[in-house]
């Protein structure tokens, strides 16, 4: 097929996906519409449940005899209304494609159309993987957990994310550190309440709260530059009234880092502060503390032969100095089977997750001919 063709197709398929945006587990458009086409074509369809499902292309030395690659969509959409009028806006009112997964699926509908047009001459097993909820419960760890990584024995995944900022066509990418692993924290102050008047006789949780905060920011700064962290409170309620001292506080915040060592800093340092207030205060402060994301770390290997590949293709490779403190629900697989994860520039500087989210369509097709350089690269 035509470069020129599979575009216009690709286009066509973002545009569809564009209009049907969904939420979470609940995709039965987008999943219709996605097998719809695959069926179509030479490969096993493999559903995992809710967490998604895979498409599996046999390479020209059959299963077992080369190695096998695995290459990630996510297919979930975001509550948010659409401002944009296009001929392709979302049909479904206050959902929308605002992180570019439909530019993601139409990307993997694109290698599942060159490998169809290629079948006798791809060695490499190909497995397409279309996931659920990375937008909110992390459905790639349903993924990795349903073994179908190890039922196919897949040597490697790789992953794209279409990201505003940059030229169109540069992939930015890290070696190890790329992205971040997350806590989320949740803080819970009592104190006792009485009138402002008489606030001594009361316990100030608001008061305790405002100090947790304070000290919290300046166990932060204890870490040395060169470890990547970050702890931020988003989210602070306490009180019934101006005049009443306040008996609740409720606080929210996140961790972000990339080892158990700096994790385990903040940790124990916050229950160091937790427990010098409640002394102090006199209050009574309980923390809970809930895993998000394990951090994205491209292995070294594979980053070196990925970069070598897509660098020699003619691709821009542009390396951060620091790793981005977003987490993404990729680095499930790479606990699995070596992975990379990479970002790839849409040439807008529109930001992700907002209402006026958009690309520039000519992206898709430089998505397509990057992984399929990382196919013909095994060869």
């Amino acid at each position: 097929m035509d470069d020129r063709i599979l575009e216009a197709k690709v286009i066509e398929f973002k545009n569809y996906l564009h209009r049907i945006p969904e939420l979470d587990k609940e995709l039965p458009k987008t999943r219709e519409y996605l097998i719809s086409y695959l069926e179509k074509l030479p490969c096993e369809i493999v559903d995992i449940g809710g967490d998604g499902f895979a498409a599996f292309f046999e390479g020209t030395a059959g299963q077992g005899n080369s190695p096998t690659l695995a290459f990630r969509s996510d297919m979930d959409a975001l509550p948010i209304e659409e401002v944009i009028d296009t001929p392709y806006k979302s049909i479904h009112s206050g959902v929308m494609h605002a992180c570019g997964h439909d530019g993601h699926m139409s990307i993997l509908l694109g290698l599942a159309s060159w490998l169809s047009e290629n079948k006798g001459d791809v060695k490499a097993n190909v497995l397409l993987v279309f996931q659920a909820a990375e937008e909110t419960t992390g459905g790639a760890m349903g993924i990795t957990e349903s073994g179908i990584l190890k039922d196919y024995s897949v040597d490697s995944i790789f992953g794209l994310h279409l990201w505003p900022g940059y030229p169109l066509g540069t992939i930015i990418c890290r070696e190890k550190e790329f992205m971040a692993g997350t806590f989320v924290l949740e803080i819970e102050i009592s104190g006792r309440s009485v009138h402002i008047a008489d606030w001594r006789q009361g316990v100030d949780a608001l008061e305790a709260g405002a100090a947790f905060i304070e000290r919290a920011y300046e166990l932060e700064t204890r870490l040395p530059d060169e470890i990547f962290r970050l702890l931020r409170f988003g989210k602070m309620t306490a009180g019934t009234g101006n005049n009443v001292v306040a008996e609740r506080a409720f606080i929210e915040g996140a961790v972000r880092a990339y080892d158990d060592a700096t994790f385990d800093f903040f940790f124990d340092g916050l229950e160091a502060i937790a427990q010098d207030l409640e002394a102090e205060k006199r209050c009574k402060i309980i923390m809970c503390r809930s895993m998000g994301y394990p951090p994205v770390i491209n292995p070294s290997p594979l980053y070196e032969r990925t970069k070598k590949t897509l660098r020699a293709a003619g691709f821009e490779w542009f390396e951060p100095n620091a790793p981005m403190m977003q987490a993404e629900d990729f680095s499930y697989y790479q606990t699995a089977v070596p992975g990379i994860f990479l970002h790839l520039g849409t040439g807008l500087e529109g930001k992700l997750h907002s209402n006026d989210y958009a690309i520039d369509d000519a992206v898709l097709m430089k998505g397509v001919k990057l992984f399929r350089e990382i196919v013909n690269s095994y060869e």
